[in-house]
């Protein structure tokens, strides 16, 4: 055999009597001191030997044996000290945050337009939040534009929302007002009146947009005589897209179905060039565009232009009858241009603002989130630097001695040190669970660091949803990289191809056959959020080619280099002791995933009130430290619960450390669904079961993933701390 004399990475043979030193880990020697020593861990020199201890040439590695295990002691110390420190960092720069200034790229460049410009307004969707099942502006029984209407580029996330946008059935002049103007004359045939009844039933809006800006709705109508537009915006702090199509009024004791057959945009603008004596010409850029809606008797041929004009003016909307659904009917808009001194580059600002209510409830569930990271950071802090660090003081003194661990030692889970890493149950399903949630781990965090940087503008529509799906699909080489690693590192190798498939097909094809079942019935409704056959096509081309051959390459990259283990178990598995209904795994994962779905979820009830009632989401700072304190709380749970899970002897931690964190999308998923019906019964009445099947798998879908991403972190900071303890012990 060969002995070596360790001191740093300083290596002399004694066996040939050569002196072959390696002076430091940042020479040119340094992958000679990797091949001569197996598993070096520190370029420090190690602690001097006590006084009472004869110092004694260690002998060659073995398996599972320790090396300085001052030092290794000292290093766990710094990863628990290192992860109060990491907590209170964040704490630090999230303090830091109100001093801050952000910024976005809008993506578009700001247009300028001349008095009397054409500007052409483009309607999309007419939706309802009561529903969700949109239609298409020109497949109702509404305006006609005078030849084929032009569509809007849309991208894939446009079409995957259903947030297309067409030209609309009337035009615009800058910078000039207009009143009472003359759009269409609506259809009276019996099936269209009925139709248009069903939409104002369900409170279905109609959206516009003018040069990229979506026209918010304001319930009261500005008056110069009694509000301005700019107070009547403060007072409201719109946040709705689009204009209702009609309302329900009480006439004469009776529920009376109203049509809003006028309307009136509100275009602030600034002004980039002021006319001069020589040069008369104005130049503007559009700020925001508000729009109010109105109802006015539009029967007669006679009297329908004076009651327009008296509906216009009238900021109340009562100086006229209503127009009846049943009734001849004459569509009408009027326009007011308003000059504000806002810059064009916080044209967004007062869309996307949050209102004070919103800022306290974020940032008290910031804050308590951080008071719980940094409970269980104390609590990981003390396994490291208290309970682990004790038992390997205790190993110590019995080093070298005869007597029995099992009889004289509390150590608990170093008895475990031969059944440890044996091959989990359902090793296969564990691993494509893993690696699924490995691939949307990244694909969410590229996808958020690009969001801080503002390149998912509003401005830029769907273009967050379409670079997720793409990423996804990209990020497939990572998902099966992942997978791979962890199969590999058991031999087992018949059912290496199964598992690339499986990887690739099994929680994308659960996602993409729930989204399919949903476009049928969105077909058969005749809705127009059914995905178009060719978009599905395209679809299918990013799963089959890009996400599957990306798989095998991850796959082939993972089956190279797996993870490796300290200690191999024995053939004969050690007996797991019982232990109490507190340790189980029921009650280990109740207790961890309400904990971690009590750090987000205020955000998660914002996201789902927004997106239920068509509002804007724009929150991505909140989110992202919210999701980074997420995982940080995932990572100190689980390592709580594999801990006390091996203190009981018990060797069966893989599924635990996966299921304990991934429990918070369970506990997500039962809160998300009660807060959908508590909000659907308090906004309105008569809910279709398609709508609360649709958004409940919806819910379900965003569940799912938020399981696999925190389970895919459990298991892989578990392996760490598994594999940190056991290689600094000796195995029985």
């Amino acid at each position: 055999t060969r002995s070596y004399f360790v001191r740093a990475c300083s290596i002399t043979d004694i066996t040939d009597g050569s002196s072959n030193e390696v002076r430091s880990c940042g020479s040119k020697h340094l992958p000679t001191c990797a091949a001569r020593w197996p598993r070096p861990r520190d370029c420090r020199r190690p602690k001097v030997a006590r006084a009472h201890r004869p110092r004694t040439v260690p002998s060659p590695p073995t398996e599972g044996s320790f090396l300085s295990l001052e030092t290794r002691n000292l290093s766990m110390g710094r990863a628990g000290a290192g992860i109060i420190a990491f907590g209170l960092a964040m704490a630090c720069v999230l303090l830091a945050l109100p001093g801050c200034e952000g910024f976005y790229l809008p993506g578009v460049a700001p247009q300028d337009f001349a008095l009397g410009d054409i500007i052409q307004p483009r309607v999309g969707r007419v939706s309802s939040a009561k529903t969700h099942i949109p239609f298409d502006y020109y497949e109702l029984p509404l305006c006609d534009p005078e030849g084929r209407p032009k569509d809007a580029p849309a991208n894939l996330g446009e079409i995957l929302s259903a947030d297309r946008y067409h030209s609309a059935p009337f035009q615009v002049h800058a910078l000039v007002n207009e009143t009472c103007t003359l759009m269409c004359e609506l259809s009276s045939s019996k099936e269209d009146q009925q139709l248009r009844q069903a939409l104002i039933m369900d409170a279905y809006n109609v959206r516009i947009r003018m040069d990229n800006m979506p026209a918010m709705f304001l319930d009261a109508k500005p008056s110069q005589n009694q509000v301005t537009l700019q107070t009547e915006v403060k007072i409201e702090a719109p946040k709705e897209n689009g204009y209702p199509l009609g309302s329900v009024r009480i006439r004469e004791g009776r529920r009376t179905l109203v049509l809003h057959n006028h309307f009136t945009l509100w275009i602030e603008y600034h002004q980039v060039k002021a006319p001069t004596a020589e040069d008369k010409s104005v130049r503007a850029r559009i700020i925001s565009v508000y729009v109010t809606a109105s109802s006015y008797d539009s029967s007669e041929k006679s009297t329908w232009r004076e009651n327009c004009e008296k509906a216009s003016d009238s900021p109340f909307q009562t100086g006229t009858e209503p127009q009846l659904v049943k009734k001849p009917t004459r569509m009408t808009y009027s326009v007011r241009w308003v000059h504000v001194h806002n810059r064009w580059a916080t044209r967004w600002d007062h869309i996307l603002a949050m209102d004070s209510y919103e800022h306290e409830t974020n940032w008290s569930s910031l804050i308590n989130t951080i008071l719980l990271l940094l409970l269980l950071g104390f609590l990981v802090a003390v396994i490291l630097l208290r309970a682990v660090k004790n038992d390997f003081a205790t190993l110590r003194e019995l080093d070298g001695d005869d007597l029995d661990l099992d009889d004289n030692s509390n150590v608990a889970w170093k008895k475990l040190a031969r059944d440890v890493f044996r091959q989990p149950r359902r090793l296969f399903v564990l691993s494509v669970l893993y690696g699924n949630g490995c691939q949307l781990l990244s694909m969410i965090t590229i996808q958020m660091l690009f969001a801080l940087l503002g390149f998912y503008s509003p401005s830029n529509r769907g273009s967050f949803l379409t670079y997720s799906v793409v990423g996804y699909a990209f990020m497939a080489v990572v998902g099966g990289r992942s997978s791979s690693k962890l199969f590999g590192s058991f031999p087992d190798e018949l059912a290496r191809r199964k598992l690339v498939l499986a990887t690739a097909t099994v929680i994308p094809g659960v996602v993409f056959g729930t989204f399919f079942t949903i476009n049928l019935v969105l077909w058969s409704l005749g809705s127009s959020g059914a995905t178009p056959f060719l978009t599905l096509l395209f679809l299918m081309f990013l799963w089959f080619g890009v996400t599957l051959p990306l798989t095998f390459l991850g796959s082939y990259l993972g089956f190279k280099t797996p993870y490796e283990y300290p200690i191999r178990p024995t053939k004969i598995p050690r007996l797991v002791p019982e232990k109490s209904c507190l340790m189980s795994l029921p009650a280990l994962a109740s207790f961890s995933g309400l904990i971690l779905y009590s750090m987000m979820f205020i955000q998660v009830f914002q996201i789902v009130q927004k997106l239920w009632l068509h509002q804007f989401v724009y929150m991505f700072g909140f989110l992202f430290l919210s999701g980074t304190f997420f995982i940080i709380g995932c990572i100190e749970i689980t390592i709580i619960a594999v801990y006390l899970t091996l203190c009981y002897e018990d060797y069966n931690w893989w599924w635990r450390a996966f299921l304990v964190p991934a429990s918070s999308g369970l506990f997500m998923f039962i809160g998300t669904v009660t807060y959908q019906s508590m909000l659907t019964a308090e906004l309105f009445e008569n809910v279709q079961f398609v709508t609360m099947w649709m958004m409940t798998s919806y819910l379900g879908m965003s569940c799912l993933a938020v399981s696999l991403i925190a389970g895919s972190v459990g298991l892989w900071s578990s392996m760490w701390f598994v594999k940190a303890i056991y290689s600094r012990c000796k195995p029985d």
